[in-house]
């Protein structure tokens, strides 16, 4: 699930940007920043365990 810039973090976590995949770590109840990176608007939660070292997507998460 992306979230977006705006909205409320609904979990402490890194989030990953969709653009540039640099992960933020962001804090349950704060307000989404844009990406501090890139400038970017869209994250989803980084989940390592379905990246590569590069931040590209493994073959079974969607996106």
């Amino acid at each position: 699930m992306s979230e977006k810039i705006g909205e409320i973090a609904r979990e402490s976590a890194d989030y990953r940007c969709e653009r540039c995949h640099k992960p933020t770590r962001l804090e349950k109840g704060t307000v989404i920043p844009a990406c501090p990176h890139c400038g970017y608007d869209t994250y989803d939660l980084s989940n390592p365990r379905f990246e590569g070292k590069d931040g590209s997507l493994g073959p079974h998460e969607p996106g």
